[in-house]
C-alpha cells in the first residue's frame, strides 16, 4: 500500500495533479486531481501497480480509455484524456460528486417500485447508446452508477477491463451486451428488496427471489426477464427492454411522460341523429317542383347539423400544441399538462443560445392541433459548450479535448510563432472562453517553431 502513496502529488503529462486518493478499487486506484490548464478538479484512475507488468491488462485499459473519450452521452461519465506516465497509463475523468448505488445500499436505503422502474428507463437508454456503439459496460455494478437529483443516472468505466483474479483473464466475462442487462437485473434486485450482496447472489442463483408485497407481478416480470438475458431468454437487447419497462410505468402512472408503445386510436364516438318522423305537410295539391326543393332543403340542413355536431365533437378532443421553446423543462411540462397534453425529453444538447435545463425544440411543432394526452417531444438544452483553453497543447492533444468536450477540429493553421516548439498550439479561434454549441468547430494556430530559435 505504500506504493500507492508514492504518486501522490505527482503531476501527470505536467497538467493533471494528483491531490489525494480517494477510493482503491480491484484493479484501479482513484485520485481527487487538479487540471493545471482547465482549472479545475478531475478525478485520475491508474492501474495498481502490479498489474503494470500486465501487458494485456494495459493494452485493454489503453484501448478502453480511447474508446471512451469518443462516447457522448449524458448518461456516461466522460473521460477527458488519457495517456502513460513512466511505463503506467491513466485515464482522466469528470470528477463527480454523486452517491453511488453503492452508496445508497450501504445506508440501507431502497427504492419504490415506480422509482425502480424510472432507473431502468434510464440505465437502458444508456445501454442501448453503449451497445449501438459496439460497446459492452462489461462490470456494470453499483460502484459503476451514480445517481443524480431528478431520476437521473451516470454510469462510469464502460468496456473497461477487470481482474477476476485466480490467473483469470482481465478482459470482462463476456462481450454479450445481453450480461449488461443481466447485471442492470441484479442491482434492480437489491435496489428493490434491500437485499445484501451474497444473499441477493444466492437468490439468484437458487432461482427464489424474495420480494416484498408492494412490488407489482409485472415489475418482479422485468426484473426477472433481465435475470434471464445473459442465458438466452429474457430480454434480447436493450432496446426490448425499454419498451416493456415504459409500457410498465405507464400503467403505474397513466400521465407520466414517457413515450407510449404505440400510439393507440381510441374510437371516435360518431353522434347520429335519430331517425326523423315522416313529415307530414298538410298542405294539400303541393307541385311537384315544391316538394323537390322542400326535400332538397332538407338534406342540406340535416348535413349542416351533422357536420356542426361532428365538429364540434372532434374540436372538443383536441388541443392546440403550445409553444414551449426557451422554457425551462419544469415550466414546458406545466405548460403541457395544463393542455392535457404529456412532455417527454428525448434528448439533451449543449447549445449557445438556450439556457441549461431549457427547451431548445418540440415535436409536434407550435400551433398544431392534436388529440389529448398526446405526448410532445422536446430537446433539452446542457447549456453552451466553453471553448477550453489548449495554448501550449500538442496538437493531437488538444484534438482530443476539443472531440470529448463536444467540439470539432476546424482549419489548421501553421505560423511560425517564436517562444514555442514545434506542433503546439498557439492560438485558437474562437478563443479561450467562448461560448459555442455541441458539434461547432475549434480552428487552431500550430506552432512550427521560430527560424533562429
Amino acid at each position: 500500500m505504500d506504493r500507492l502513496m508514492d504518486w501522490k502529488g505527482r503531476v501527470l503529462r505536467r497538467r493533471y495533479r494528483l491531490d489525494e486518493r480517494i477510493n482503491v478499487g480491484r484493479t484501479v486506484e482513484v485520485f481527487r486531481a487538479f487540471d493545471l490548464l482547465e482549472e479545475q478538479e478531475v478525478a485520475a484512475k491508474l492501474p495498481l501497480p502490479h498489474l503494470v507488468s500486465d501487458r494485456d491488462y494495459c493494452d485493454a485499459f489503453r484501448s478502453a480509455a480511447h474508446r471512451a473519450t469518443r462516447l457522448h452521452h449524458p448518461g456516461i461519465v466522460p473521460v477527458i484524456d488519457y495517456g502513460i506516465e513512466e511505463g503506467r497509463p491513466f485515464v482522466v475523468m469528470e470528477m463527480v460528486r454523486e452517491k453511488t448505488l453503492h452508496d445508497l445500499f450501504e445506508a440501507g436505503k431502497k427504492m419504490k417500485p415506480v422509482g425502480a422502474l424510472y432507473f431502468t428507463v434510464e440505465i437502458g437508454k444508456i445501454l442501448a447508446y453503449l451497445h449501438e456503439q459496439g460497446i459492452t459496460h462489461g462490470s456494470l455494478d453499483e460502484r459503476h452508477v451514480f445517481i443524480f437529483p431528478g431520476r437521473k443516472a451516470k454510469i462510469s468505466d464502460p468496456g473497461f477491463p477487470i481482474v477476476l483474479g485466480a490467473g483469470a483473464s482481465p478482459h470482462p466475462l463476456s462481450q454479450d451486451p445481453r450480461r449488461d442487462i443481466q447485471d442492470l437485473g441484479y442491482l434492480l434486485y437489491r435496489s428493490l428488496t434491500g437485499r445484501g450482496k451474497s444473499e441477493a447472489a444466492d437468490d439468484i442463483r437458487g432461482g427464489r427471489l424474495r420480494w416484498d408485497a408492494e412490488v407489482p407481478t409485472r415489475v418482479r416480470g422485468i426484473v426477472q426477464k433481465c435475470l434471464d438475458s445473459a442465458g438466452g431468454g429474457g430480454f434480447p437487447s436493450a432496446e426490448s427492454m425499454l419498451r416493456e419497462t415504459i409500457s410498465a410505468l405507464r400503467e403505474e402512472q397513466p400521465m407520466i411522460t414517457v413515450p407510449p408503445l404505440a400510439q393507440v386510436e381510441e374510437p371516435e364516438t360518431t353522434l347520429e341523429a335519430p331517425p326523423p318522423a315522416p313529415l307530414r305537410i298538410p298542405i294539400p295539391h303541393l307541385k311537384r317542383w315544391q316538394v323537390w326543393a322542400g326535400a332538397a332543403f332538407l338534406v342540406v340542413a340535416a348535413i349542416f347539423l351533422t357536420v356542426w355536431i361532428l365538429s364540434a365533437v372532434i374540436t372538443e378532443s383536441k388541443v392546440e400544441v403550445p409553444n414551449l421553446v426557451d422554457m425551462s423543462v419544469e415550466e414546458a411540462a406545466k405548460v403541457a399538462d395544463g393542455r392535457d397534453l404529456g412532455l417527454l425529453v428525448v434528448g439533451q444538447e449543449y447549445d449557445a443560445d438556450i439556457k441549461a435545463n431549457y427547451v431548445i425544440s418540440q415535436d409536434p411543432q407550435v400551433g398544431v392541433m392534436v388529440k389529448k394526452k398526446t405526448v410532445i417531444k422536446v430537446l433539452e438544452s446542457l447549456g453552451p459548450l466553453t471553448v477550453p483553453n489548449l495554448i501550449g497543447l500538442t496538437l493531437d492533444d488538444a484534438r482530443v479535448v476539443l472531440e470529448s468536450r463536444g467540439f470539432k477540429v476546424g482549419e489548421v493553421i501553421y505560423r511560425e510563432t517564436p517562444g514555442y516548439s514545434d506542433n503546439r498550439v498557439v492560438e485558437t479561434d474562437p478563443p479561450y472562453g467562448s461560448k459555442l454549441s455541441s458539434g461547432d468547430a475549434v480552428n487552431l494556430v500550430v506552432s512550427t517553431g521560430a527560424s533562429g530559435s
